[in-house]
């Protein structure tokens, strides 16, 4: 297995000639004569100097992409390396030629790690210098064969104080606990994002299936404004102790689960479905009792065992495509209780200039909604703004009003 120096060492290798080709010997229309004797020794550049082309070349290609958020750093990693890669030729060569370079120690460092890439309980404050992370929590919980229920773990002991922006992914841990360890650990962070696992992100996930009540999907919140207004309040004292927060992810939907039941079963919105949505676990597949289902179960993956009498999450393809009956009953709300938590986060966090959440009317479901927010006063009263920012003129100005630790809006007839 490479380790992080041979790594490292590689890429930089790669750079110098990445670098080579970007700026070749200038032509002189003049082919060079060839020239015969001994072969020349190769030197070695100095570490500063491979430090140097290293650091040049991925401020080039950052610049490029245009990175602003660690989901934009995951999302296009791929891309990045592709870029580097194949701009080099890479070969085996560069393997052979990168055992005694070392680790540079310029730039910004960044970690993605999948599931079950990292040990669990894992020390990340070792790495003194990180400041970009994204985790996939996946593995904090995991199914036990021999105990029949589900084990949590923790995933992350410790994160670095050095952390500025942080992902995590596909999250079965309660918020509290990673914003309570996040704090204590990295209270300089300047951006955090809370990515659930659910019903749309992943449905053929292990979990649902022991978990089949509609309480167990408690990332569907409502859009009722008490409950928003609670709803708000609480996460932002849970995030106190990140007082240098700009940019919050929560991977909550601001609708009931209400929403999800009207779209698969309500004939108006049925019409829209682009498959055939299977409710019952049974439906096509030959199975007459719980019992067979069970068996099916644990013959296909060794899984936690299926209960055909619950309903079945709808499969993922359900959710590729709009449904102009979502939007005409859901729109309105779902945007009135995104702007009014929003708000209510900017007045508790001064630093906060945008904020998202998981929405129901978004592409595949699990595209995150945008809001750039601020806060100002007007003499003695407070006031947020908040606006889409893929929609010129749409921000709105919203009073707010404190009271024990609390901020909302005034009260109906004020």
């Amino acid at each position: 297995m490479f380790s992080l120096t041979d790594i490292w060492s590689s890429v930089l290798i790669i750079l110098f000639s990445f670098c080579h080709k970007i700026y070749p010997p200038p032509w002189t229309g003049i082919l060079p004569k060839p020239i015969v004797g001994r072969p020349r020794r190769c030197i070695p550049l100095p570490p500063e100097i491979l430090d140097e082309i290293f650091s040049l070349n991925i401020t080039l290609l950052l610049n490029e992409f245009q990175y602003g958020t660690v989901r934009d750093y995951r999302i296009q990693q791929k891309h990045f390396m592709r870029e580097i890669w194949g701009s080099c030729g890479y070969n085996q060569r560069y393997e052979r030629a990168s055992s005694g370079a070392r680790v540079p120690g310029l730039g910004v460092w960044i970690i993605t790690a999948e599931a079950g890439s990292l040990p669990i309980d894992f020390n990340l404050a070792m790495c003194t210098v990180l400041e970009i992370a994204s985790i996939n929590y996946h593995t904090g919980v995991e199914w036990s064969q021999s105990q029949q229920c589900f084990r949590r773990f923790r995933c992350i002991s410790s994160y670095p104080r050095s952390l500025r922006q942080l992902e995590i992914l596909r999250l079965h841990t309660p918020e509290e606990e990673v914003i309570r360890l996040v704090s204590d650990c990295c209270p300089g962070l300047t951006e955090l994002r809370l990515v659930r696992c659910t019903m749309f992100n992943d449905p053929d996930c292990w979990y649902w299936r022991t978990h089949t009540r509609n309480q167990d999907h408690d990332y569907m919140k409502s859009s009722e404004v008490p409950t928003v207004v609670d709803y708000a309040n609480h996460m932002a004292h849970l995030l106190r102790g990140l007082p240098l927060l700009e940019a919050l992810h929560i991977g909550h939907y601001l609708n009931s689960i209400h929403a999800v039941l009207t779209h698969r079963f309500e004939d108006a919105h049925k019409r829209y479905h682009p498959i055939r949505d299977r409710a019952s676990h049974v439906d096509g597949v030959g199975i007459f009792n719980n019992l067979q289902a069970r068996a099916m179960a644990l013959a296909r993956d060794n899984g936690p065992p299926i209960d055909s009498t619950t309903v079945r999450l709808a499969e993922r393809k359900l959710w590729s495509v709009p449904c102009p009956e979502c939007e005409r009953e859901f729109a309105r709300p779902i945007e009135i209780a995104e702007r009014l938590s929003s708000g209510i986060l900017a007045a508790h966090i001064k630093p906060l200039k945008h904020v998202s959440f998981a929405n129901f009317l978004s592409d595949k479901r699990i595209t995150p909604s945008s809001w750039r927010v601020g806060r100002q006063w007007c003499g003695t009263d407070l006031q947020v703004w908040t606006e889409d920012p893929d929609r010129p003129s749409s921000r709105i100005i919203q009073e707010m009003v404190g009271s024990n630790d609390r901020w909302g809006p005034p009260p109906l007839g004020d």
